[in-house]
C-alpha cells in the first residue's frame, strides 16, 4: 500500500503527520508501521468511530439539557 497517496487523500492523517515528524522517520525506514501510524494518529485526532458516537451522545445530552430548560 502506498501510504502518501492515502495520507493525501485524508488530509487530517497528513496534518498530523506534519505536526509529528518522528513518523516521518518512522515511515521512511519501515512502511510497515504505517498501520502504528494510523492508530496513533486516530486516537489523537478522535475520529475513531467510538470517538465520533461519544460526540454524538455529548450532542443529544447538551440538546435534551436545553430542552428540559426551556419547558
Amino acid at each position: 500500500m502506498d501510504y502518501m497517496n492515502y495520507l493525501y487523500q485524508h488530509l487530517d492523517l497528513l496534518m498530523y503527520l506534519r505536526y509529528h515528524p518522528k513518523w516521518y522517520k518512522i515511515l521512511y525506514y519501515e512502511p510497515s508501521y504505517f498501520k502504528d501510524f494510523l492508530k496513533e494518529a486516530q486516537t489523537n485526532l478522535k475520529i475513531r468511530p467510538t470517538d465520533k458516537l461519544e460526540n454524538l451522545k455529548n450532542k443529544f445530552q447538551l440538546f435534551y439539557s436545553l430542552s428540559s430548560l426551556i419547558s
